[in-house]
């Protein structure tokens, strides 16, 4: 079961754990999708790991992390990815609090996923058929909000 607006509160709130049951950090942001107002991603702060010293690893910061089968449990966001796949993922800048179309694309390739729900992307080319006066990016707001 997606993860409810309702509980979107909640999961801000929360730590993320990978499939493994690895903690990954804490949750600092939601985005939602402006077309069906649901919740769709994470970001999570990524803890400074030992190995990052000697450049194995990207550095630690904050990475996106999809909801497609994540669930949430005692303040703990349950997520299907794991640790190595999150640490690995494209930094993307979140400029006005939106994840563009491109940067999306480059997510869902990362995590082998296809942006199922939001078929207006189309994952092979990157391309939307949105107008200028839809915009279709991916918000920090909540539906009510914008």
């Amino acid at each position: 079961m997606p993860i409810s607006e309702d509980q979107a509160f909640l999961v801000a709130r929360s730590v993320a754990v990978d499939r493994d049951g690895t903690q990954v950090g804490p949750v600092t942001g939601i985005y939602y999708d402006d077309h069906t107002g649901r919740p769709e991603w994470v970001t999570v702060a990524l803890a400074l790991d030992p190995s990052e010293a000697d450049g194995a690893l990207p550095p630690a910061g904050e990475r996106f992390v999809p909801l497609a089968s994540a669930a949430y449990s005692r303040g703990r966001l349950h997520l299907d990815v794991t640790t190595g796949q999150v640490r690995t993922a494209p930094q993307v800048a979140d400029g006005n609090d939106h994840l563009d179309g491109a940067a999306e694309v480059d997510l869902y390739r990362h995590y082998g996923l296809s942006p199922a729900g939001d078929t207006d992307v189309d994952p092979a080319t990157g391309t939307t058929p949105r107008t200028h006066a839809e915009p279709g990016d991916h918000s920090l707001l909540p539906p009510v909000e914008r």
